[in-house]
């Protein structure tokens, strides 16, 4: 799951982020497909369900941004595609119970602060509830309390990925190691923490991986 991650980091960060794009409600999305039926189960992590119809919302929209870029997208690219926004949506699921587990969790306040701030929602400049209503329902396709459930675990990964980012940087032992002895510019001083940041992050979700897919076990219910 993670170990997909670190392979295609690239991909699935873009597909990370563009998942919690439709979850704050940045992006419009056209009409979900409904080839397996809304309430389909996509993929097990643990006992979570991913329904069809997020990775259907998810698509569509990446889709969207293909045509809005004037590109064309060949069939390995859409299989790619649909591979890497399944197994986002999975990662997502996995950090959500992570950062569960380690009580890093959001309030009811962060949430209506997004919402309330989220120009989506408010079509003359204040936020309108009925718009906020018919915006999650007619966009989104799901109710205004899923729609908060689900920003609500967007927002503790969130927080959850900014730790591991943290772990990432380098400490103040290791520059002094790195530079010793040596003078550097400071281009040449942030190369080098940037690649040190590299090696530890890779070396840091490798063994985060290993413990991530034992404790929650994902599988793929429906082919693609």
């Amino acid at each position: 799951m993670i170990s997909f991650f670190i392979k295609y980091r690239n991909p699935i960060l873009i597909t990370t982020v563009l998942i919690f794009l439709i979850s704050i409600g940045v992006l419009s999305a056209g009409m979900v497909a409904d080839q397996y039926g809304a309430n389909a189960v996509l993929a097990k992590v643990g006992n979570a369900k991913i329904k069809y119809k997020s990775f259907a919302t998810t698509y569509d929209m990446a889709r969207q941004q293909y045509i809005n870029e004037g590109k064309e997208i060949t069939e390995e690219e859409d299989k790619q595609l649909k591979q890497q926004i399944i197994q986002g949506l999975i990662m997502q699921e996995a950090l959500s119970q992570a950062a569960k587990d380690l009580d890093i969790g959001t309030s009811k306040t962060e949430v209506a602060y997004l919402i309330k701030s989220n120009p989506a929602f408010s079509p003359n400049g204040e936020f309108n509830k009925n718009a906020y209503i018919y915006t999650v329902r007619n966009q989104f396709h799901v109710n205004p309390a899923e729609f908060e459930s689900n920003l609500m675990k967007q927002i503790s990964v969130q927080k959850f990925q900014n730790v591991l980012r943290m772990v990432a940087l380098p400490t103040s032992f290791e520059k002094t190691i790195l530079t010793q002895g040596t003078t550097l510019k400071d281009e040449e001083k942030k190369a080098l923490e940037d690649y040190l940041i590299q090696l530890k992050s890779a070396s840091f979700i490798s063994a985060f991986s290993d413990a991530l897919n034992a404790k929650y076990k994902s599988t793929i219910d429906m082919q693609i």
